[in-house]
């Protein structure tokens, strides 16, 4: 059963630059594990397999939490299958805006965008992250990570995964949000439509420039199928993160970002 949003993987080879960068935006860590198990299952879904890695797990009140994943290097262009979405007062003056031309969007994604945010939103290059984002303007804190697209060649197939994660669209907005009571535990989606570009990887991988993967909190995930669409996509390990035990799921779908389900085993 899914209980609420993990965190946002965000891949860099600077973790500290990336959290100073995130604590701009109130970020703050929650904790650090300098050397983690890489699981060696988990070879199929990186551009280069290392034993340990590098994690951090970041958040800030009222927006979506973070987990930065630094592998030691960052491999092959910007992972398209999530975009975030940031919101603040003002983008950050080191931020390089960036032209819809360079984005993996089809141009009718910005009608999207304006009936989920009520705008549409600039895209930046941020150096610090080593990524392209979009942004917002809202002088109402929290700022932060406020949603991410997902950039998909088909919806309806995501929007039956999402279903089935818990997730339930506002039909007014098309912004897809967890069925869960607990805002630090909240996600917002929305699902656009991609377009093939040249300078983004169409297959999402952990160790890539970007947001490659949406991690769910979840229980009893070894006594009950995933969803039809991650089926045969992906596997479990356990692994001790931040002095406790946790059921790890990771599968990658046809279409979209990695799905990781973190499941306390204590």
């Amino acid at each position: 059963m899914i209980m609420g949003l993990s965190h946002i993987a965000f891949g860099t080879d600077d973790i500290d630059g990336a959290t100073e960068r995130l604590a701009a935006f109130g970020y703050s860590t929650r904790f650090d594990e300098p050397e983690l198990e890489n699981h060696i299952s988990k070879t199929p879904l990186l551009g280069r397999y290392q034993p340990r890695h590098h994690i951090r797990s970041l958040a800030a009140e009222g927006a979506m939490a973070i987990e930065l994943l630094d592998h030691g290097r960052l491999v092959g262009p910007q992972s398209a299958a999530l975009l975030p979405i940031f919101q603040s007062a003002m983008p950050l003056e080191d931020w390089q805006p960036v032209a819809t031309s360079g984005l993996p969007i089809s141009d009718s994604a910005y009608e999207t965008f304006t009936k989920a945010l009520g705008r549409q939103p600039l895209a930046f290059h941020d150096p610090v992250l080593k990524m392209t984002l979009l942004w917002t303007s809202s002088d109402k804190p929290p700022p932060g990570l406020l949603a991410c697209a997902v950039l998909v060649d088909d919806p309806s197939p995501l929007c039956n995964l999402l279903s089935q994660l818990r997730f339930r669209s506002d039909p007014a907005t098309g912004l897809w949000s967890l069925l869960t009571p607990l805002p630090a535990l909240q996600a917002r989606l929305i699902p656009v439509p991609a377009k093939r570009h040249l300078d983004w990887a169409e297959t999402p991988i952990l160790d890539a420039p970007g947001c490659p993967c949406i991690a769910l909190m979840a229980r009893a995930t070894d006594r009950s199928d995933p969803p039809a669409a991650l089926r045969g996509k992906g596997n479990s390990f356990t692994v001790e993160v931040n002095g406790k035990l946790n059921r790890i799921t990771l599968a990658r779908p046809d279409d979209g970002p990695i799905v990781e389900m973190v499941d306390p085993q204590t």
